[in-house]
């Protein structure tokens, strides 16, 4: 009777499951694995930190809606690609990591880098368990997709011995099982779904909290109904851009501050109450608002602010049935004293902005940086963000059109993951445009990854905001020339100093079919429209 390897068994039962993408960095024990894959058909992204390629892969999860994979060595391989489980905890983002490690036999005598690598995922993983058999390898793979990717999905972890993947057993003693099917999408409760209805009739001054959960969902037709039958203005969470398109008259991203705090009711959909929306607190907040909650997760109803109406399900079913309950036709709200005032503070805020938007001082601002980056950019680009200050300017200065199409820092607010999500995006969405904007501090934590976009033939265009300085060190300020790091690698870089330069110089990055970096000078004085709230009011806060 023929013999099979764990290491074949593995790949064979993620080929049951669906996945024919893994992001990796090899090492040992893992070379058997990775010979499966070639044998499966299994294509193979490597990366050069493991924490890059394990946030490529749940980049690639969240914009494909399929269950994302990284595969990395021991010890310190698998410690390394722990943050990216920790981005992928926060954000629920479904990923599945898979760490090899030494011989079961040798447990606790100190093998070749013997970490405690299922505890160490533990804290951010829904599942976290190292397989000890590998007949049992097709039960634990499909126990790992059925946990990423239900309910509120997020990472898991499974660790895989060296004496398990190189063991073999007879062919016969193998069986895969019924592959993972659909996640459930579970409706709301229908008298709950009546009641929020009331509760939005009775406001008279609604708003829609839109966030990445009604993007994962596929929820984004739903929440455009809702907001154009009911006339509901919408303020995304940074990740929920595009769900309903950011030029769409009711968007009031532009008047953020005021709409937070002047709402008598939010409807809050596939997001949380957490630092980016303050908490759901005063004074960002109206202390008396009302709240609609909608979250597939029960204990985020009622998490730190007590919900009028808190709806346990789907976003996109949830939605489609306050839609449906609501009818079909236009609401009164076309024209309101509550939309009239939103429009006048969203003009006050772009007019606060105008001259440094239309500035042509060198060095440029964010502003004007990003004027010229949304002109070049196509409807269907995917852009990744990172930096604070990039981060924070982009928000308002770059508009996006579908969902799923920008990804950030998120609630962890891990610095690095610009260049990362980029390649994982581009292995996603091949032929269309994939930006990845950086500040240059956050460059630095990733940016050797532009020898993967090389390697591996993907044209992300990286652009590096630079000011010269981290934090608040101006008197150290030096650009540095990260344009010759790509030209080293032989992909196209420029090295950008005044506002003339920039646009021709994009336009010439997406057109040249291959890896690009644009090294962008910016001011190094923090120029920015003024803020009525701290972003995050916190003592001893960094001043960027």
């Amino acid at each position: 009777m023929a013999e099979i390897s764990g290491g074949s068994i593995l790949v064979k039962a993620l080929r049951n499951e669906g996945v024919d993408t893994v992001f990796n960095l090899p090492g040992d024990p893992m070379a058997m694995v990775y010979s499966a894959c070639k044998t499966e058909d299994v294509r193979i992204f490597t990366f050069r930190h493991e924490q890059a390629a394990a946030l490529a892969a749940q980049a690639w999860s969240y914009t494909t809606g399929r269950i994302g994979v990284a595969m990395v060595a021991s010890g310190p391989a698998m410690t390394n690609a722990v943050t990216a489980l920790e981005t992928a905890r926060s954000n629920c983002w479904p990923m599945l990591l898979i760490g090899g490690s030494g011989d079961l036999r040798r447990r606790g005598r100190g093998d070749f880098q013997e970490a405690p690598q299922v505890a160490a995922a533990a804290p951010f993983c829904k599942l976290s368990i190292a397989v000890d058999d590998p007949h049992r390898i097709p039960y634990h793979v499909n126990a790992a997709v059925r946990a990423a990717m239900s309910g509120r999905p997020g990472p898991v972890y499974l660790d895989l011995p060296s004496d398990v993947i190189t063991a073999e057993i007879d062919e016969d003693e193998f069986h895969l099982l019924a592959p993972v099917p659909p996640a459930p999408r579970p409706a709301g409760d229908p008298a709950l779904i009546c009641q929020a209805l009331e509760a939005i009739d009775r406001s008279e001054r609604p708003l829609l909290l839109a966030g990445k959960g009604v993007a994962w969902s596929g929820g984004a037709e739903q929440a455009r109904r809702l907001v154009d039958h009911l006339q509901i203005p919408f303020v995304p969470s940074p990740m929920g851009k595009g769900i309903v398109p950011d030029d769409h008259p009711l968007c009031v991203a532009g008047a953020r501050s005021y709409a937070l705090s002047h709402a008598d009711l939010v409807i809050l959909a596939g997001a949380r109450f957490n630092w980016i929306f303050h908490f759901g607190e005063a004074p960002r907040f109206d202390p008396d608002v009302k709240v609609v909650q909608i979250d597939i997760e029960p204990t985020e109803i009622g998490h730190g602010v007590a919900a009028t109406v808190g709806i346990t399900g789907d976003a996109r079913a949830v939605l489609e049935q306050i839609a449906d309950e609501a009818g079909s036709g236009s609401r009164k709200r076309l024209e309101s004293p509550w939309l009239d005032a939103l429009q006048a503070e969203r003009q006050k805020n772009e007019d606060a902005v105008a001259s440094l938007v239309h500035s042509d001082d060198a060095p440029m601002n964010l502003y004007r940086m990003f004027r010229d980056v949304s002109a070049v950019l196509d409807g269907d680009a995917t852009v990744t963000v990172d930096g604070e200050n990039t981060m924070a300017v982009s928000r308002a200065m770059l508009p996006n059109f579908l969902p799923a199409h920008r990804l950030d820092a998120g609630e962890s607010g891990c610095m690095g993951v610009s260049v990362p999500y980029a390649l994982g995006a581009a292995v996603a969405r091949p032929g269309t445009q994939v930006l990845s904007m950086n500040g240059d501090f956050a460059f630095g934590w990733n940016g050797m990854e532009i020898e993967t976009a090389i390697r591996h033939e993907l044209p992300v265009v990286f652009v590096v905001a630079n000011n010269g300085s981290i934090g608040a060190d101006r008197e150290s300020a030096s650009i540095v020339r990260y344009d010759k790091m790509m030209d080293a690698f032989c992909g196209h870089a420029e090295y950008v100093e005044t506002p003339a330069q920039l646009k021709p110089a994009l336009e010439r990055a997406f057109a040249a079919g291959r890896p690009a970096l644009l090294n962008v000078v910016i001011d190094p004085q923090r120029r920015r429209k003024q803020q009525p709230f701290d972003w995050l009011g916190r003592r001893g806060q960094m001043q960027y």
